[in-house]
């Protein structure tokens, strides 16, 4: 079978003029990841971008920013008093989950940065041992699907009327009424939990670090042999021959990427999420900013000694100064260059196993909505899984799921939410579609909305509403 790649890249990302000039260069790749078998080699270019910037460059701005900050008298030298206020290469590796740099692992000698006897350290030391030791460089993460075969034969069991072992055309039509049944919450979506009792999506953290040359197999016992390879090469070494397709991910203000779809027999998707970390930045950046209330003043003496100060980690680190103590200026001094390390915290987290359900689940919000099963027969079908009017289990592909987020992803989601305020509200269940029972308000106005009449109120049919 003939394998195709299918590129949709994100219109902010288009370089080409009407007149078919080019109006800029693309960024070189941060890294590529390379998937190889059956005697072909592919290789996907990760271009990444934050504000503008190629990857590499803005983590250069971002340790230019810790060197500022803690070359307190400005000579252009951190020495050995200023190490307090660098945070070591742990902990900036520790803020894709904590939206800060905790204080662990502190920088103990300028050894540690110079890798030498130096009494002071250079900007060229602290970018080469942050990078040494692996901060600022992309960070990957790879995991395993869990329960993908147990939810291939619970939706075999569901869906296979006639129990002759095989799923056809006329079996899938019938699929929404067949499931029903599982619904157990009613809230018109089949979860992984109601198909496996306990289960969970997608079940495995992709928390196993992809470095570079590390060799990931991704294909099922009796299959084609897959591997998924990470390369980081140098940007000046990377040259368009030997790279198939480039994905693009960018963060302005937020996070977005363009998608990648790479068919049977590998099965590929990749697409971003926001994640959590700008929202636990802003709420911690307001936590900071706050006035601790002074102790009740009839508070006993005993209670008023073992009463600690809930930012005293914070002091050392802040107080510039000197003078023991964390003002208002010199926390915001800190938080804006903590800022810069959390806005370019990006994980790519990378999922391989797969079966039926992740075929199914178009939208990857662990739910097989209504209209999802609808499509089920044209969604197999089109990943080549179908011969005739059967579906051939044995054609179902391995998958793998690539996905970009700042910080460790909360979901797999892909669908954003509507911009319409009743459509939003009245999506109770988030699928992307208002179905009768969602819709608030009469038959009649449900059917004009509906004009294709398949009981579902698209976005598309809610945005003809004046």
């Amino acid at each position: 079978m003939k394998r195709t790649f299918l590129l949709w890249l994100a219109a902010a990302q288009a370089g080409i003029q009407a007149n078919g000039q080019e109006t800029r260069t693309e960024p070189a790749p941060t890294a590529v990841l390379e998937v190889s078998g059956a005697n072909q080699v592919e290789r996907i270019g990760l271009a990444v971008t934050i504000d503008g910037l190629p990857y590499d460059q803005y983590w250069t701005q971002t340790f230019d920013a810790l060197f500022d900050f803690a070359d307190v008298d400005a000579d252009g030298a951190i020495t050995a008093a200023e190490i307090r206020w660098l945070p070591s290469a742990r902990a900036v590796r520790l803020s894709l989950g904590n939206a800060f740099t905790p204080p662990v692992a502190p920088i103990e000698s300028l050894t540690e940065i110079t890798a030498s006897d130096a009494a002071s350290a250079s900007r060229t030391d602290l970018h080469q041992y942050y990078r040494r030791h692996h901060a600022g460089v992309l960070p990957m993460g790879y995991g395993t699907l869990a329960n993908t075969s147990i939810l291939t034969k619970a939706l075999m069991d569901a869906l296979d009327a006639d129990r002759n072992g095989r799923l056809s055309h006329p079996e899938l039509t019938e699929a929404v009424t067949a499931l029903r049944q599982f619904d157990t919450n009613d809230d018109e979506l089949i979860g992984v939990g109601e198909l496996v009792p306990h289960g969970t999506y997608p079940g495995n953290a992709a928390a196993n670090p992809l470095l570079s040359g590390t060799d990931i197999k991704v294909t099922a016992e009796g299959k084609r042999p897959w591997v998924v390879r990470r390369l980081d090469i140098p940007a000046e070494a990377v040259k368009s021959p030997g790279i198939s397709s480039i994905w693009q991910i960018a963060i302005t203000g937020e996070l977005q990427a363009s998608q990648l779809a790479i068919h049977a027999p590998l099965y590929c998707e990749a697409w971003s999420v926001p994640g959590p970390l700008p929202q636990l930045f802003s709420e911690f950046h307001s936590e900071m900013l706050q006035p601790i209330p002074e102790p009740p003043p009839n508070e006993a003496e005993q209670s008023r000694r073992n009463r600690r100060d809930t930012r005293a980690w914070l002091t050392p680190l802040v107080d510039r100064d000197g003078n023991g103590e964390a003002s208002p200026a010199e926390i915001e001094a800190w938080l804006a260059v903590q800022r810069q390390i959390v806005h370019g915290q990006l994980l790519i987290s990378l999922y391989h196993g797969g079966g039926l359900f992740e075929l199914i689940d178009t939208n990857h919000d662990a739910g097989l909505s209504v209209r999802e099963l609808r499509e089920l027969w044209k969604q197999l079908q089109a990943a080549g899984c179908t011969e005739g009017d059967d579906v051939d289990i044995n054609r179902i592909p391995e998958v793998v799921f690539l996905v970009v987020s700042q910080g460790y992803p909360t979901n797999f989601h892909t669908g954003a939410p509507s911009v319409i305020d009743w459509f939003r509200t009245m999506d109770r269940n988030g699928d992307g579609d208002v179905s009768r029972r969602e819709f608030t308000g009469s038959l009649a106005a449900f059917s004009r909305l509906d004009q294709d009449q398949d009981e579902l109120i698209s976005p598309s049919e809610a945005a003809t509403v004046k």
